[in-house]
């Protein structure tokens, strides 16, 4: 276990050479798991409480979300899997393992498996506090791949309990940066390493707007350029995984915020994308659906769709009029002859972007700019 060399992925995560990161996360950062958002209901322990970055909308309530989406059933959550080609999914909350929500976890476990084979991998995140043997052998039972704990230190032998039963068994816990949580989290990790666990995620502490006040009480502060890291966490994450890579033999991987925010939200937006784009959009690096709009409230409007029919001829379904809009491809919005037109007609021509979703309540526009301006950002020429 000597030099074991710190890697730095494209995607802004870290871990030891030659000992890989956990499955679950290879394809998290491909985009590829599908999210369930059990619900926010949790035991709401001590060790952890403080700092829960869930939102509003969602602690301590029992909505549940695939992804972005709000489902109500089973359906909707295979629905959404499909949607966006995921090869695994993340069982995520409050916490599933919780009594009250423990049936309709491996309730959905059994039934994705049966609908996506054995090969789709599903892993859960739990505090533990009520993880036992029996519940280790109804998730084995319902197909479940890998548990992934946050426990308080008196509950640190349920992970061992859970090796027993043969998942992939490993941790997923913040990087707080304080000395004494760095020392709990070297104690933690030598005692995973000790009992056989196969991996340790470690999370760039995040700071949203549901926990800030308990951390700034705390003495925690916001990095300078940054929406959600909190300041020192990643410094000490590097530190520590530089000084225990050669003490233990599990995986280590250090995922950021960044990695979370953008690469695995861009993977999978542009999963989704592929889709549900329609012939007049390209989709964006970040996963986003991007087109031409042009804008009017009368009659112009409609008689410019007739000429630009004929102006560019391509299939019928690339230039689109609905409601008073016209929607079309980006390169034909930028030609000369067609912004000619747009300038003989006073019409408002935009690019725009969105997010992939059809259901109006997600399809957000994250872009809107007006024609001129967006060709002069990208330098582009008409033709």
């Amino acid at each position: 276990m000597k030099n074991n060399k710190i890697i730095k992925s494209k995607e802004e995560t870290y871990y030891i050479k030659n000992r890989g990161i956990p499955k679950g996360c290879k394809y998290c950062l491909k985009g590829a798991k599908t999210v369930l958002f059990l619900n926010g209901l949790c035991q709401n322990p001590s060790h952890c409480c403080w700092y829960c970055p869930l939102s509003e909308e969602r602690k301590n309530k029992k909505f549940t979300y695939a992804n972005e989406i709000l489902i109500g059933n089973k359906k909707e959550l295979f629905e959404e899997i499909n949607i966006t080609h995921a090869k695994g999914m993340s069982i995520t909350g409050g916490d599933p393992l919780f009594e009250p929500n423990l049936d309709k976890t491996l309730s959905y476990i059994k039934y994705i498996k049966k609908k996506k084979g054995t090969r789709f991998h599903i892993h859960l995140y739990t505090n533990g506090l009520n993880f036992n043997a029996n519940i280790a052998q109804k998730l084995r039972e319902a197909g479940l791949d890998e548990i992934r704990f946050n426990p308080p230190e008196d509950r640190w032998f349920a992970i061992k309990s859970a090796l027993e039963k043969g998942f992939k068994v490993g941790a997923e816990v913040p990087v707080i940066p304080t000395q004494n949580y760095i020392e709990y989290l070297e104690r933690f990790i030598l005692y995973l390493d000790q009992i056989g666990a196969d991996f340790i995620n470690l999370n760039e502490f995040e700071m949203s707007i549901t926990n800030s006040d308990n951390l700034k009480k705390r003495g925690f502060t916001l990095k300078k350029g940054t929406i959600a890291s909190v300041e020192g966490s990643r410094e000490f994450a590097l530190e520590l995984l530089k000084r225990i890579a050669n003490k233990v033999s599990l995986k280590i991987h250090f995922c950021t915020i960044h990695a979370k925010d953008y690469w695995q939200l861009a993977k999978r937006y542009n999963r989704r994308a592929r889709s549900i784009k329609k012939p007049y959009e390209l989709i964006t690096e970040e996963g986003l659906l991007l087109f031409g709009q042009i804008e009017d409230h009368g009659y112009n409007l409609r008689q410019a769709y007739k000429i630009i029919g004929k102006m560019i001829k391509t299939n019928s379904k690339r230039i689109i009029f609905e409601n008073n809009l016209i929607k079309l491809p980006v390169k034909y919005i930028i030609k000369d002859e067609l912004r000619n037109l747009l300038r003989e007609y006073d019409l408002q021509a935009y690019i725009v972007e969105k997010t992939p979703f059809t259901d109006e309540r997600y399809a957000q526009i994250t872009e809107k700019t007006p024609l001129n301006i967006y060709i002069e950002e990208q330098g582009l020429k008409s033709d």
